[in-house]
């Protein structure tokens, strides 16, 4: 039985490859296109909004400043998420750097032997932002030209990433919790620099280019009419046109092409914050690419999502208060969007979090 899986599993991605391979090849043209507009968005979005923090989060790593990082500073990080000094100065600053770079840092951590793989792969899940410049330039600048949509996109995930970092904290406090370091040793130098930005070049290199594959791929699966077919399933669940739909599913495959949305419609934003809270499917190809099997990523993937339910019912929740002074078309607002959701299908959401990681973790105890 396995072994006929496993000749599926084989076969399926035989053809998919197949099935690219003849895409790039009899629609040139449109591939052309494609790469065109994801070499645009790394140009204009990508490198502009993440290198500079991708060589600032090496920096921060290899320099050991994180170890020097105040102890009621560790104090508040244990107390509240079960975490160490080291681990709460990276969790607060990930949330404020660009998707990669929380996971840059920890799998640095890890492969330094500093934290577990446990602890690696629980803290890449809440680690984890999309940073203000991307943000503020990209989606509140671009589709709404008002700086309240961003502060309510900030808001709304970094809440969403806070209350999922509480409830990773009961994991956190049962792992293995390393001895304070007692020599602290700062290096900063001209090689460091020349290092980091070596590195953060490297990685931003990848990024890139798996950006520009998802446009191609964008492209392919719109021509096969699954686009279409996925924006019909996502216009009925959400009741937004099929206009706004079919904008829409390119921006879950990869959250550059956010900036092809419609223009000033405020009925999205809870779903770009579920969008940016999650980062689409792109952003957990990069993680992937980033961490390179060091440590799994079902636990990554399952707090992603949890923190993008969180994230759509927070900011349905606070845009009644911030939009309040905006001035909004009233053909953009739908009323029903912006009502209180009842807290139960989150909660619930968090219950069944904690039972299948629970269980995963048993699961793992018991194959070992």
């Amino acid at each position: 039985m396995k072994k006929t899986e496993e000749k599926g599993i084989i076969l399926l991605k035989s053809a998919v490859l197949l099935t690219a391979v003849y895409f790039c090849a009899a629609e040139t043209a449109l591939v052309k296109s494609a790469v065109t507009d994801g070499i645009d968005r790394c140009l204009s979005i990508v490198i502009p909004s993440l290198y500079a923090m991708m060589i600032v989060s090496v920096m921060i790593v290899k320099s050991g400043i994180l170890s020097c990082i105040p102890r009621f500073a560790g104090s508040i990080g244990r107390m509240l998420f079960g975490m160490g000094a080291e681990n709460y100065a990276v969790f607060v600053f990930s949330m404020f750097a660009g998707y990669p770079a929380g996971a840059k840092i920890i799998t640095e951590q890890y492969s330094s032997g500093k934290i577990t793989s446990r602890e690696a792969s629980l803290l890449c899940g809440v680690c984890f932002g999309a940073g203000p410049a991307f943000i503020m330039g990209c989606i509140s600048g671009t589709l709404y030209g008002s700086g309240t949509a961003g502060k309510i996109i900030i808001i709304s995930t970094i809440s969403a990433n806070i209350l999922t970092a509480f409830a990773v904290s009961f994991f956190l406090r049962r792992s293995r919790n390393p001895a304070e370091a007692s020599h602290r040793q700062i290096n900063i130098s001209g090689s460091l620099l020349t290092e980091s930005v070596v590195s953060a070049g490297r990685t931003i290199g990848e990024l890139c280019f798996m950006i520009t594959a998802f446009s191609v791929i964008t492209a392919m699966l719109e021509r096969m009419g699954a686009v279409s077919a996925a924006a019909g399933i996502f216009s009925y669940v959400s009741g937004f046109s099929r206009e706004v739909s079919e904008a829409f599913i390119p921006a879950v495959l990869d959250i550059t092409a956010v900036r092809g949305l419609p223009a000033d419609n405020y009925a999205l934003l809870p779903w770009i914050c579920a969008l940016v809270s999650s980062g689409g499917i792109c952003v957990i190809f990069q993680t992937a690419a980033i961490i390179a099997g060091r440590f799994p990523l079902r636990k990554f993937i399952l707090l992603r999502c949890t923190a993008s339910v969180l994230s759509f019912g927070i900011c349905r929740l606070i845009m009644p208060f911030m939009l309040r002074d905006e001035i909004i078309a009233v053909s953009s607002v739908n009323i029903g969007t912006c009502s209180a959701p009842s807290p139960v299908p989150s909660v619930m959401l968090l219950l069944m979090t904690f039972i299948i990681m629970a269980e995963y973790d048993k699961i793992v105890k018991i194959q070992k």
